[in-house]
């Protein structure tokens, strides 16, 4: 090979390899660039999102509260049964107390009063999830002796009579 061949030869590869050097160069640029407008990105995608709230346990198992008042001006005895319930809290409630029944699954319920433990009185309510639902028994003045000596107050403020019926 002669002189000007080499000459050119290294002028050129070395013209090539800094072509090449220049390129690996900004493609480096270019990647870090890229990277950086992925990560900003990214950054606003997770700051932008929002945690949703945990679902209150009552509203998970579906299950209110009832608080029963005892407004007679006697001690009674109360209960709270829902569904085919076969076991009872039944609770003697002294004269201006309450009683909270807590956990009672959502759905219909009824409400029971008694004077004596045996002739039980119940009213039907439906309860929601997480509501927490007051229903106050009242005395009656008694007009013939099968009558119902109690009425009671829905949470919605209406007075209505119970029914009569033997409870298990």
């Amino acid at each position: 090979m002669s002189i000007r061949w080499r000459s050119y030869l290294r002028t050129h590869c070395w013209l090539v390899i800094w072509i090449i050097k220049k390129e690996i160069m900004n493609r480096k640029e270019f990647l870090k660039g890229l990277t950086g407008i992925f990560a900003t990105g990214a950054l606003f995608a997770v700051a932008a999102c929002e945690k949703e709230p945990p679902i209150p346990a009552c509203e998970r198992d579906r299950v209110g509260t009832v608080t029963v008042k005892n407004s007679t001006g006697y001690n009674i005895w109360t209960d709270v049964t829902w569904g085919n319930v076969v076991e009872n809290y039944e609770k003697l409630l002294y004269n201006g107390n309450s009683y909270k029944y807590n956990q009672i699954p959502a759905g219909s319920i009824e409400i029971w009063v008694s004077f004596d433990g045996q002739d039980w009185y119940y009213e039907y309510e439906n309860l929601s999830a997480c509501e927490d639902m007051t229903f106050t028994w009242y005395l009656t003045a008694l007009k013939s002796a099968g009558e119902c000596p109690f009425h009671g107050m829905t949470p919605d403020g209406e007075l209505v009579t119970p029914k009569l019926k033997i409870k298990q």
